[in-house]
């Protein structure tokens, strides 16, 4: 299990020899996408590649509450700045101050601004899959190398492999992509994109300090600091943030621990600016996590294994024991379980932009490697009789390149060609033990477990081309050509035998085109259509379960869209729509149960299957509207019908189901939302705001056992969510006051089950109230 590690040390010298070369090749180029026109003056050195935040916030599918004024806003989507009015993409973008004036601490916030874009939990907070347009990652949380359905991008660099929930501290915008985006990002996806932008270092001396205290004892802290070290030529700029809570969740039994956590980030950039034409940034960045357990609440429904175990039972259902607490909804917060947990992630990632202006071109290098660690002990029977407890440990990492070199500015023929290189690896270790009153042993004894060792090997070329063919009419078209090489070397054991051995590697290759025509009617009225291919590797099986096939196919997935965007009365109102048909191919499914084999061990079925064909269409459509000088509303709405189409052998729980024509996972119906804000000015340097959004997300399917178990708790219900804030900005300092989920709303996003002795759990929503102090330097 040496080959892999000494492959991955390998790989990461020679990359980052290759990324340090590139760098200093390129020394002497320009800010990428810093301006529209390679005419246009550069930003002092030291100051910004980015784009100046021009409005108070903003998206592109017309959410968060912008100010839809006479301001562009500027987005780089096709990795160029251009107004998000001109870009024929379906994209919400969420800027730093709506990122302030509506609380956003995580992926759910900026999500609930977003039509058609949901996510699963999976018992802390950088445990979540993304949903977009129904298209989601069914594969488990906790696989080595998971090729993920989307791309997650901070400033142009991959994350995906270590985090979906990064810090939200100190950010210029975010953006998110919908559709297949493998013409312009490194890593392909099929699904879409989330494109991160950090705030970069300027060349002159600020920062902000900001503390909040909220419901359950929460207590956070951020900072930034920006300082020039050489004027012109270097800065330096850090954030970070610290958060401590006792939880919402509690642990009746004196032994078992909490709902306590604590969680702290990092971020340090350095700008290297050696003249007008170059830009170096250099970015280190480092979170860790840790809870007293995972988030969940029992729901009393109790799988087929767990109902053989502990109940005696051959039907599963709702037999569990209250065990002192009960059950969800009417036990909202707390849990009964007489073992510690520790639960928590942490990851880093080192980063290097560079950037060259050759004059009409761009040429930009990225690359970077980013490491994470995932961790579970302690309980996993979660009630309060000592059944079993788990040591889990998995360990990610992943290096990668890019090279990119297209136009500058605006011509009959706009380019961008690319290259991309990757090297992912993940090794696992999981073993369950007997507790006091295991049926299977004695106390501290093996029950299940174990070890596993995979990596990815990545490389592809892409790029796209559009031919402007009159100052209205556009015509676009793209290509990537993908390989992928995967291996695992892994093996199982039950009550310290070993039951599975395996070692297998396979390759894919794959070409995905994308076509796009655009007509601008006039400067304020865009319509387009799309239609792009995405591809999502393959790979091998961790196991030699005869249910399964000894590796899985890759995901295809063909995107039609059509799309306007336009904007009315000089615009104070932008109105966003699109409708969109996805066909899904070969989606890749997660098989995990355990059984009691013949010869009375626990066992486990862990792999992935192919369901043959799925589908999702729709709309989706926004806007934003400056009411009045003090009045701005937006508003959101998505509907998305995604089904399985063909999965007529879905293994689930130990049966084979027939799945075609039922809902596909985490995927709601609709999703709505509104946002609005009022705001007065006290004084020349005062002003006060009143601040109210809603959201509404229909039911969804929330667990793959609801392929089999088409009810609560694998259902999540409908609701509509309220928060309200109120607050004053002040010369340099900012107070709010506020309230999540103010009519105490009862919803979850996932359902997930373990060895519970109470049956599957969720992770409930909750009410909290908070207040905010600000100052800015």
């Amino acid at each position: 299990m040496t080959h892999s590690t000494r492959a991955a040390r390998t790989w990461r010298t020679s990359t980052a020899a290759a990324a340090l070369i590139a760098a200093t090749a390129v020394a002497g180029g320009a800010r990428a996408q810093t301006s529209a026109a390679p005419a246009a003056p550069s930003p002092p050195a030291g100051a910004s590649a980015e784009a100046p935040d021009k409005s108070a916030s903003t998206t592109a599918e017309g959410t968060g509450g912008a100010p839809a004024d006479s301001s562009e806003i500027i987005v780089t989507a096709q990795r160029r700045q251009e107004s998000i009015q001109s870009v024929p993409i379906a994209i919400t973008a969420v800027t730093s101050q709506t990122l302030k004036n509506q609380n956003i601490r995580s992926v759910q916030d900026y999500f609930a601004l977003t039509p058609n874009v949901s996510f699963q939990s999976n018992g802390s907070r950088d445990r979540k899959d993304l949903v977009l347009r129904g298209i989601s990652n069914q594969l488990s949380p906790y696989s080595d190398v998971r090729q993920a359905s989307y791309a997650f991008y901070i400033d142009e660099f991959n994350v995906e492999a270590g985090t979906s929930n990064p810090q939200i501290v100190d950010l210029d915008r975010i953006e998110i992509l919908r559709g297949p985006q493998g013409t312009y990002f490194g890593r392909n996806s099929i699904g879409g994109a989330i494109n991160v932008i950090t705030k970069k270092p300027v060349d002159h001396f600020e920062g902000e300090l900001e503390g909040s205290y909220s419901s359950f004892d929460t207590r956070r802290v951020e900072a930034v600091l920006n300082v020039p070290i050489i004027k012109n030529l270097f800065a330096i700029r850090a954030s970070g943030q610290y958060e401590k809570s006792d939880g919402y969740i509690k642990n009746i039994n004196p032994i078992g621990g909490g709902n306590n956590h604590r969680y702290y980030t990092g971020r340090i950039e350095g700008r290297v600016t050696p003249t007008p034409d170059l830009t170096i940034d250099l970015t280190y960045s480092y979170s860790n996590e840790r809870d007293g357990m995972r988030d969940g609440v029992p729901t009393g429904f109790v799988t087929a294994t767990w109902a053989s175990v502990y109940y005696g039972s051959d039907t599963p259902g709702f037999i569990a024991d209250p065990d002192g607490v009960g059950f969800y909804p009417k036990n909202d917060n707390r849990v009964n379980f007489n073992r510690p947990q520790d639960v928590g992630s942490k990851y880093q990632y080192e980063s290097g932009r560079a950037v060259w202006n050759l004059g009409g071109v761009t040429l930009t290098g990225v690359a970077g490697h980013i490491s994470s660690n995932l961790f579970n002990f302690g309980d996993v029977d979660g009630g309060s009789h000592d059944y079993f407890y788990e040591n889990l440990k998995l360990k990610r990492a992943s290096t990668s390149g890019e090279l990119r070199l297209q136009s500058s500015g605006s011509h009959r023929l706009d380019w961008s060609v690319g290259t991309s290189v990757g090297h992912d690896t993940g090794n696992s270790n999981q073993f369950t033990f007997n507790g006091t009153e295991s049926p299977f042993g004695p106390d501290g004894s093996q029950i299940t477990g174990g070890l596993s060792d995979s990596s990815t090997t990545y490389y592809a070329v892409f790029g796209q081309g559009t031919f402007n063919a009159t100052d209205k009419l556009a015509l676009v078209v793209g290509g990537r050509y993908s390989h992928e090489r995967t291996k695992n070397q892994s093996f199982d054991s039950s009550s310290g035998i070993i039951t599975d051995t395996n070692d297998r590697a396979t390759s894919f290759n794959d070409f995905s085109p994308k076509f796009t025509v655009n007509y601008k009617i006039d400067p304020d009225f865009l319509i387009y259509a799309t239609a792009s291919r995405g591809f999502k590797s393959g790979g091998t099986q961790t196991s030699n379960d005869v249910e399964l096939a000894n590796s899985f196919k890759p995901e295809t997935l063909w995107n039609y869209e059509g799309g306007t965007k336009l904007s009315l009365f000089d615009r104070k109102l932008r109105l966003d729509a699109a409708i969109f048909y996805m066909d899904w191919k070969n989606v890749q499914e997660n098989i995990q149960f355990q059984f009691i084999g013949d010869d009375g061990l626990l066992r486990g079925v862990s792999g992935i299957a192919n369901a043959a064909r799925a589908r999702s269409y729709g709309a989706e459509g926004s806007f934003d509207a400056q009411i009045t000088k003090e009045f701005k509303l937006s508003g959101q709405v998505g509907y998305d019908n995604a089904k399985y189409r063909k999965y007529q052998n879905a293994l689930v729980d130990g049966s084979v189901i027939d799945a075609s024509g039922k809902p596909l996972i985490a995927a709601p119906k609709w999703t709505l939302g509104a946002q609005g804000q009022y705001t007065y000015a006290i004084s020349d340097t005062a002003d006060a705001f009143v601040r109210a959004e809603w959201n509404y997300r229909s039911k969804m399917l929330s667990s793959q056992f609801a392929l089999k178990y088409y009810q609560f708790p694998f259902i999540s219900p409908s609701y509509h969510n309220v928060n309200l804030r109120i607050g004053s900005d002040f010369g340099p300092f900012r107070v709010v006051a506020y309230v999540q989920n103010l009519f105490k709303a009862h919803y979850y996003a996932n359902a997930y089950e373990k060895a519970f002795y109470s049956g599957v759990q969720v992770e409930p929503s909750y009410r909290e109230f908070g207040g905010t102090v600000a100052y800015r330097f």
